[in-house]
């Protein structure tokens, strides 16, 4: 998860699970939910108006490797986007002439172990779409398919970098459509847009001290509508894709104010838009508020922590905080909180629930789901899991 271009300090005692694959029925041809129904990160319950009781965590999904966005289809089952473990590829087996040194995570392999897996109510796995691009960093993380997302009832993947620095071809980072067989088809060349849609302010480009990707770290995506919306983490953009044309637009730039914030993710009530954000040199995160046509932003919450999820439950707003500002890269040290919408007030749900996890959706059954382990260093991958918390 390149949700966050600062140095990793990660420790991990981890441990191995076997992978369940299967066959998948299709499903991309049934009905889609609303824009506020299974898909998108607003689903409202009715459980707001229902006493509240003490929160409760439970496994419901084991044997993922580096699993990051998440959502539930048409069929209600949840779908997962797993990062992989990257590959044997390097970038002189793209082009001799592809850079090496790009950044402080530099060098990259790379290979295609990343896929996507539904998982069903009785937590039976079956992949939907295998073979998918997948990078590894210097220190060992990876990354590839790191969102998923359903318009009507058509699933797209989000693959989060790529270009000949990371091994990978020059027609990457991309979102990738998925064909009922389980191919997949490019709709939207993020790597092009970005080369020709440079951001106001970049900090840093000096190759020896820069987290900068060359080619974008498109981390998040939520439907609303007919579009996806995409968060490019590493500079600062909010971008609107129409999926069926693969017309790119800018929703807005943030780094419009000569500063780095790292928006991670993106959800949507009614005609205002949330941006959750990691922060920047060690500096408290955000939760930025725009309007319907990203004019600009307010920040009225009390955001602490990286945020890397968040859910609209009921009227309130859920966010999952990755770990401490202060205390970064540390494990077991997530927290769920939500924010009034009225005060802005942050109030912690559960502490120390999960390690480095990211997302955050509603299920059909109105409970929350988040993944554990979304960054994992486990040989083989296997040991990601996603969690059902009952707020």
């Amino acid at each position: 998860m390149k949700t966050i271009r600062t140095k990793l300090k990660l420790a991990t005692a981890l441990t191995s699970m076997a992978l369940v694959n299967g066959g998948i029925d299709d499903v991309f041809g049934q009905i889609a939910l609303g824009q506020e129904g299974l898909g998108g990160s607003a689903h409202a319950t009715g459980a707001a108006n229902a006493k509240r009781k003490s929160p409760s965590v439970s496994t419901y999904a084991t044997g993922l490797t580096n699993p990051r966005g998440l959502t539930f289809g048409p069929d209600g089952s949840l779908y997962v986007a797993e990062a992989g473990t990257g590959g044997g590829q390097t970038p002189a087996d793209i082009d001799p002439s592809c850079p090496v040194n790009v950044n402080i995570f530099s060098p990259y392999t790379a290979g295609y172990s990343g896929r996507v897996t539904r998982v069903l109510a009785d937590g039976t796995k079956e992949t939907v779409a295998d073979n998918l691009p997948s990078m590894t960093e210097a220190s060992g993380a990876s990354y590839g398919p790191t969102d998923v997302a359903f318009v009507g009832g058509t699933l797209y993947v989000l693959i989060e970098m790529g270009g000949c620095s990371h091994a990978m071809p020059e027609d990457l980072p991309a979102i990738l459509r998925v064909n009922p067989d389980g191919s997949t088809t490019s709709v939207a060349n993020l790597n092009a847009w970005l080369a020709s849609n440079p951001p106001h302010f970049i900090k840093d480009t000096n190759p020896a001290t820069t987290d900068l990707e060359p080619d974008g770290v498109f981390h998040s995506m939520f439907v609303a509508g007919r579009y996806l919306y995409v968060v490019e983490t590493n500079r600062g953009l909010l971008l609107r894709v129409d999926p069926r044309k693969g017309v790119i637009e800018w929703a807005y730039d943030m780094s419009i104010d000569n500063a780095e914030h790292n928006p991670i993710v993106m959800t949507r009530r009614g005609n205002d838009y949330y941006v959750g954000t990691f922060g920047e040199d060690g500096g408290p995160a955000e939760l930025a508020l725009f309007d319907k046509d990203f004019t600009g932003y307010s920040l009225s919450f009390d955001a602490l922590n990286p945020l890397v999820g968040l859910a609209w439950h009921g009227n309130r707003l859920y966010g999952v905080e990755i770990f401490p500002y202060d205390d970064q890269w540390t494990t077991d040290n997530a927290n769920l909180v939500a924010f009034d919408p009225m005060t802005g007030a942050r109030t912690e749900v559960l502490t120390n629930f999960a390690s480095l996890p990211t997302d955050l959706v509603v299920g059909p059954d109105g409970a929350l789901y988040t993944t554990n382990w979304a960054i994992s260093f486990a040989e083989g991958g296997g040991d990601g899991q996603v969690l059902r918390i009952v707020p």
